[in-house]
C-alpha cells in the first residue's frame, strides 16, 4: 500500500491505494468518489498533481488538516506544485511554515532570489549537433551565459545538468546540496544558476543548474532536461534530426509546429504523468505484460560495442533482474548485464520487436517508486529514436509520429 496513506482506510480506500501503486490514475480518481472526505482529498491531490493540474491539487490539499501520517510527506509536493506554477516565493514560505527549524534549501532560495523566465515568440528549429555521442544522445547547439555548448536532450534530468568542472568553466557558482543519484550511483551534488540559456529563438533566464563531479571525461556533457522542455511545446524529432520548440497555449505556434512535422502519420497519443519536478512516467509493456510503468528517460546511454566488429548497440530498456524474471525472462539471462529479447517492448500501443535491454544492479533501483507508484524500468532513446516525439505539457500527452515505412 502507498506510503501516502493517512487514516485507516476503508475497503474502497484500500482499492484506491492499490490502484495508485499500479499507476492506474484514472481508477484512483473513480474510487476516490467512494471514500471519506479526507482520503478523497489526499488521493485527488496526488492524481491532480501527476496530471499537471497544480491549482486543483493545491485546492484539495487546502482542505486537509495536518495529521500524524501522510500529511507531512506531501510538503515537498506542495512546494513543487507552486514551483511548476512559477511561484517560488510561495513555495519557500510554505516550507518555512511547515518546517520552521530548517533553512530554505539553496536551490529553492536561488529560485526565490532569481525567478525563472522564458520567452519564445515563434516556433524555432534546432538541428541536432554533430558530436561523439550523437547516435545515442542527441544534442543541439545552445548558449549558456555567452558560451557556446552542445546540450544533450535528456528527460532524465531537470533543467540544466553538468559536471562541476564544466560549471566552473562556464562561470556558474555552485553550492553543495548533499548527495543524489547519478544513474544508480550516489554522488555529491551541487546547485547553481545559469543567467541565460538560449536555444535558437528561445531564451530562458535564471535557469537552475544541477552539477555533479561524476560528469567528467567521457560523461562531460551539458544536459537540457524535462523542465526546459516543459516551458514549450516540444518535439524531439529523431528521424528528422532536430528539436522543435513552440510557445505553449498558442494556436498559431501549434499550427506552425504541426506543419513542420509534415505528412508523417501519427502513430500514437499516449498520456503521461509527471512526478516531483521532472520524472515523467507512462504505461508500457514487456511481452504479455501490458500493465508496466516506465520512467521515460531519453538520456539513458547504455551502449555496448560488438566484440566481432559489429556496430555498437544501445539498450532501450533498463530494469532489474528481478523485474525481468517476473516478466518471464530466464534467470540466467536476466542475471547478465544485457541481453537480446524476442519479447515485444511497448509504450502504449507502440510495439517494437527484437530489442536489446540492460540489467540494473541490485534488487531495487533508485527509481523503483515515484511516491508509491511502482516504476518497472527506464525506457530510453533506443526505443524513442524511431519517432518524432512531441511532449505536450498542457494535455500531459505524448504524440508520436513515424515516417511512412517503404512498401
Amino acid at each position: 500500500m502507498s506510503r501516502h496513506r493517512g487514516l485507516l482506510p476503508s475497503g474502497s480506500a484500500r482499492a484506491a491505494w492499490r490502484a495508485w501503486t499500479r499507476g492506474d490514475v484514472s481508477e484512483v480518481e473513480r474510487l476516490a468518489t467512494q471514500v471519506s472526505p479526507r482520503q478523497r482529498a489526499h488521493l485527488l491531490f496526488l492524481t491532480d498533481y501527476v496530471c499537471g493540474r497544480y491549482e486543483q491539487a493545491l485546492a484539495h490539499h487546502a482542505t486537509l488538516r495536518p495529521g500524524p501520517l501522510g500529511f507531512r510527506r506531501l510538503d515537498g509536493l506542495v512546494a513543487q506544485a507552486l514551483l511548476h506554477l512559477d511561484r517560488p516565493a510561495e513555495a519557500a514560505a510554505y516550507l518555512r511554515r511547515r518546517r520552521p527549524r530548517r533553512p530554505t534549501a539553496p536551490d529553492l532560495q536561488l529560485r526565490v532570489d532569481h525567478p525563472l523566465t522564458s520567452s519564445l515568440g515563434r516556433t524555432t528549429t534546432l538541428p541536432f549537433a554533430d558530436h561523439a555521442l550523437a547516435p545515442y544522445l542527441p544534442a543541439v547547439a545552445a548558449t549558456i551565459d555567452g558560451h557556446q555548448v552542445n546540450a544533450v536532450i535528456d528527460t532524465g534530468g531537470p533543467f540544466l545538468v553538468m559536471g562541476t568542472p564544466r560549471a566552473d568553466a562556464l562561470g556558474i557558482r555552485l553550492v553543495a546540496t548533499g548527495r543524489h543519484y547519478h544513474g544508480t550511483t550516489r554522488a555529491d551534488s551541487y546547485t547553481g544558476l545559469a543567467h541565460e540559456l538560449a536555444l535558437g529563438d528561445a531564451t530562458l533566464t535564471n535557469v537552475p543548474v544541477e552539477a555533479m563531479p561524476t560528469l567528467k571525461g567521457g560523461q562531460d556533457v551539458v544536459v537540457i532536461g524535462t523542465n526546459v522542455l516543459q516551458r514549450f511545446l516540444s518535439t524531439v524529432d529523431y528521424p528528422g534530426e532536430r528539436l522543435l520548440l513552440s510557445p505553449r497555449r498558442d494556436p498559431g505556434g501549434l499550427a506552425t509546429h504541426q506543419a513542420l512535422l509534415g505528412t508523417w502519420p501519427e502513430a500514437a497519443r499516449i498520456p503521461f504523468h509527471l512526478w516531483s519536478d521532472h520524472y515523467m512516467f507512462a504505461r508500457g509493456g514487456f511481452g504479455d505484460r501490458q500493465d508496466l510503468n516506465y520512467f521515460i528517460d531519453s538520456g539513458l546511454a547504455y551502449v555496448v560495442r560488438g566484440d566481432d566488429g559489429s556496430p555498437p548497440r544501445q539498450a532501450c530498456l533498463y530494469a532489474t533482474a528481478r523485474r525481468y524474471r517476473s516478466w518471464g525472462v530466464p534467470r540466467a539471462r536476466a542475471a547478465g548485464p544485457h541481453f537480446d529479447t524476442d519479447a515485444p517492448i511497448s509504450l502504449g500501443p507502440l510495439r517494437q520487436q527484437r530489442q536489446f535491454v540492460a540489467t540494473a544492479p541490485g534488487r531495487r533501483a533508485p527509481w523503483a517508486s515515484f511516491g508509491g507508484v511502482r516504476i518497472d524500468g527506464l525506457l530510453s532513446h533506443a526505443f524513442l529514436s524511431r519517432y518524432a516525439w512531441t511532449i505536450d505539457f498542457d494535455r500531459h500527452e505524448y504524440a508520436f509520429r513515424q515516417p511512412a515505412q517503404p512498401s
